[in-house]
């Protein structure tokens, strides 16, 4: 029996299989799989491996933080060893953390997506977070920084402006797809990008990448492109 087969009922869904998810954590304590290429087949996912006792070999996680859309507003959320698997749910914009026995962690930037636990066996709780868009490394104490990551950080926080000051703002983001909020982030960017030839030119890897990006959006997943730009537009966001 294959370990996706411990959650029985659930449709066909994104991300990597439980059984791929614990090869890439065999030996470690997390990985971020395809984290900048979330065009792949399975999409972009985040792997941890929540195990009884530390390993000592990597980085031992002992809970992942993250953020989920209730009541119209973003509140935070955490999966540990104790939490009840098997476990499906969407998780929302902002930052995850993994962290380990001594509050040393790992973060990554993310637009939502859907986050899967199960037992991988009674010593491991394996935790696959799965998106169409980015999961990108940001601070951490075991890993390097994603190309984008900045400019993410960077529109997040303008994000928080209409979210304290404009009324139904949090409201609106939080009813909106994950690929609708990538949506407004990329709409948000070709505001800028197209107002100014040295932001272009001092960064035409980025560039580039945004450019993919946008054309990925308006092929594969048109509503939620026209939803984004509408929704960075209403917010003040798709402004140089």
């Amino acid at each position: 029996m294959t370990l996706d087969a411990t959650v029985p009922g659930l449709p066909p869904r994104l991300g990597i299989s439980f059984d791929e998810a614990a090869r890439h954590v065999e030996h470690l304590g997390f990985l971020d799989v395809n984290g900048t290429s979330p065009q792949a087949p399975d999409g972009a996912n985040l792997v941890v491996a929540l195990r009884e006792r530390p390993a000592l070999t990597h980085f031992d996680p002992e809970r992942v933080e993250h953020w989920v859309a209730s009541g119209g507003r973003g509140r935070p959320a955490e999966i540990t060893r104790t939490t009840v698997v098997p476990l499906e749910r969407p998780f929302s914009w902002g930052t995850i953390r993994v962290v380990d026995r001594l509050e040393v962690f790992n973060s990554f930037l993310t637009f939502g997506g859907t986050v899967r636990t199960v037992s991988r066996d009674p010593a491991t709780t394996l935790v696959v977070l799965s998106s169409h868009a980015p999961i990108l490394r940001s601070t951490g104490h075991s890993q390097g920084v994603d190309l984008s990551t900045g400019e993410v950080g960077a529109f997040f926080a303008r994000m928080m402006i209409p979210i304290d000051f404009t009324p139904g703002a949090e409201a609106h983001i939080a009813e909106s797809s994950p690929m609708a909020v990538y949506a407004a982030f990329h709409a948000s960017m070709q505001a800028r990008l197209e107002a100014s030839d040295e932001l272009r030119a001092s960064h035409p890897d980025f560039s580039a990448w945004c450019r993919r990006e946008r054309q990925r959006l308006a092929g594969s997943f048109g509503p939620d492109w026209e939803a984004g730009r509408a929704l960075a537009a209403e917010l003040g966001l798709a402004t140089p």
